[in-house]
C-alpha cells in the first residue's frame, strides 16, 4: 500500500542489495563448514571472505591479480590463501608462480 503516492523502487533496491548481501555471507559460511570434515575448524577473517567472493565473481586468478584486487602485498595474499588452501577450499592450478588459484 503507498501512502503519498512514493515510489518504493530505491527502497526494494536497497532491500534487495541486503538480502544479497546476507547471501553470499551464508555461501561463504557454508565453504566454511564443508572445510571442517576434517574436524578442525576454520573460522574465515573478513579478508578470507573477500578472497572466496573474488574467486566466485571472477572465477581462476593469477597469483599476482590475486593479490593487486585484494590490494595486499603477495606475503599478506599468501597468509591469506594458505590456510584456505589447507582446508581444501581453494586449489592452485600449476605453479605458484604461473598458475592460478581457484575454489574447489
Amino acid at each position: 500500500m503507498e501512502r503519498g503516492g512514493g515510489d518504493l523502487t530505491a527502497w526494494l533496491e536497497y532491500a534487495a542489495e541486503g538480502l544479497e548481501a546476507t547471501l553470499e555471507r551464508v555461501w561463504l559460511r557454508m565453504q566454511d563448514l564443508a572445510a571442517t570434515k576434517r574436524r578442525r575448524k576454520l573460522v574465515l577473517r573478513p579478508r578470507q571472505e573477500q578472497l572466496l567472493l573474488l574467486l566466485r565473481e571472477r572465477g581462476p586468478l593469477a597469483p599476482a591479480a590475486l593479490w593487486a584486487a585484494l590490494d595486499v602485498s603477495k606475503q599478506g595474499a599468501l597468509d591469506l590463501l594458505n590456510p584456505l588452501l589447507a582446508a581444501g577450499i581453494v586449489a592452485l592450478e600449476g605453479t605458484k608462480h604461473a598458475g592460478r588459484y581457484r575454489l574447489k
